[in-house]
């Protein structure tokens, strides 16, 4: 009877080893790995938009972009140029809800630039992934144009009537003189996405006679968008001088056509 209980006892507490082990062993973190092949593309906006088709990064622009992981909003890492990713960057936990997203330069950047005229900075986010066991999962960032550009052109019949100088001068956060010397030059403008921006314009311009013209108006930018203030001088009227301004919107291809007296 003694032995008996003997084996027993010892059955039994085998059996509990045994299941210490196995949950210990669930508890043991899952070490498989994946791994996620990336595409980056830019659309294809232009001083003039032909078309918002996306299209690939030359071999210089991947050295321009910054891209950066996560997953469940917690960073992996961050600010790896994409010429420079490796598969060991690629190569991650199996696991859901993981993001990349890339820009060319920071938002602080894009103003700064070019002696604060700015730059055009291009962001993207890809949908939530997965990293799959032993499986490579592509992923796309399709980046767009994350602010908003302004330029202004001169028609031929304003500049040869004001012949002793004219300019648009932008009243913002920063200063920005538009003349004859900077036709086309395209001003940068951070507006976040789903808001617009008001920037304040300054027109002067002067004729040579007695006084000299000046008009303000307010022009509204908005995100992805790049925009055409198009000056000319329009037909005078009696006792009056009538400047036509026309605001392109490039990227639409519409326009509005405002008369100020």
């Amino acid at each position: 009877m003694k032995h008996n209980l003997i084996h027993i006892l010892s059955f039994m507490l085998v059996c509990l080893l045994t299941g210490c082990v196995t949950e210990l062993d669930n508890l043991q973190p899952d070490n498989s790995r994946g791994s996620f092949t990336l595409g980056l593309s830019t659309d294809s906006l232009a001083v003039v938009v032909e078309t918002r088709a996306g299209r690939d990064l030359t071999d210089e622009e991947q050295k321009m972009f910054a891209v950066s992981l996560t997953q469940k909003g917690e960073p992996i890492w961050s600010n790896l140029t994409y010429a420079d990713i490796t598969l060991a960057d690629r190569t991650q936990p199996v696991g859901d809800d993981y993001m990349v997203s890339a820009e060319n330069c920071t938002a602080s950047e894009a103003e700064a630039a070019n002696d604060g005229w700015g730059q055009r900075r291009y962001w993207g986010c890809s949908p939530s992934f997965s990293i799959k066991k032993d499986q490579d999962t592509p992923v796309s960032v399709d980046c767009h144009m994350a602010n908003a550009g302004l330029c202004v052109r001169f028609d031929e019949s304003f500049s040869s009537y004001f012949t002793h100088g004219y300019s648009v001068t932008t009243d913002d956060s920063r200063t920005l003189r538009f003349d004859a010397t900077t036709t086309d030059r395209m001003a940068y403008y951070n507006v976040p996405e789903g808001t617009t921006r008001s920037i304040h314009l300054l027109i002067n311009a002067s004729a040579g006679w007695d006084g000299t013209l000046h008009i303000e108006r307010d022009i509204i930018l908005q995100p992805c968008r790049t925009f055409r203030l198009n000056v000319r001088k329009g037909m005078p009227a009696t006792g009056t001088m009538d400047v036509i301004i026309t605001t392109e919107d490039f990227t639409e291809g519409e326009s509005e056509e405002v008369i100020i007296e």
